[in-house]
């Protein structure tokens, strides 16, 4: 299980950085888009040889509901932080969207959902542990006003993706999903 958890803080901590260095070299959308194509691809074709054809076969509305969360996801959420990372520190940007978590508690306000006070207070203490990690090495200088909102609204994004998730109709399966989501993300990465 630990391993599994060191894993997961590598790959996921460094991604912040690999997208400031992408974006040194490559135009963001189109390293995102092909990032997410080239991911749905693999994982479709995984599933394909594992379990046949029938693996992929969603009704209309399933597809439709992947489609809509994959844009959320990965064309919103994570399109504009790539975008936003040619202006903004990787490390402001990490704790930019370590907010999603206080989007989604306010969505889930917002239609009726009751939230634990535990939750809550899960929530904000989550939040101030990674500023407390970001902050003082993340947040120098002159931020770009532009870039900042950007990251803003890839969180707003994102958080609506993930509150939608669960109230949409996707495949059941949840690989097959995915693999839908990275598909219809990335291609609108790269219109």
């Amino acid at each position: 299980m630990w391993s599994a958890l060191g894993v997961v803080y590598l790959v996921w901590g460094s991604t912040y950085l690999a997208i400031a260095i992408a974006v040194q070299t490559l135009p963001p959308l189109l390293s995102a888009g092909l990032r997410f194509l080239l991911a749905g691809a693999l994982l479709g074709a995984w599933l394909v040889a594992r379990h046949g054809r029938a693996a992929l076969r969603v009704e209309r509305r399933q597809l439709g509901g992947a489609a809509v969360v994959g844009v959320l996801l990965l064309a919103g959420g994570n399109g504009l932080v790539v975008l936003a990372e040619r202006t903004v520190p990787s490390g402001l940007t990490a704790l930019v969207v370590a907010s999603v978590p206080l989007w989604i508690v306010v969505f889930r306000l917002v239609a009726g959902d009751r939230v634990a006070p535990s939750l809550a207070v899960g929530v904000l203490v989550g939040f101030a542990g990674v500023a407390i990690l970001v902050v003082p090495r993340g947040a120098s200088g002159e931020v770009d006003p532009i870039g900042l909102v950007t990251v803003v609204g890839a969180t707003f994004s994102w958080a609506l993706g993930t509150f939608a998730s669960p109230r949409v109709p996707t495949p059941r399966d949840p690989l097959a999903s995915t693999a839908l989501q990275m598909l219809a993300g990335g291609a609108l990465l790269l219109v």
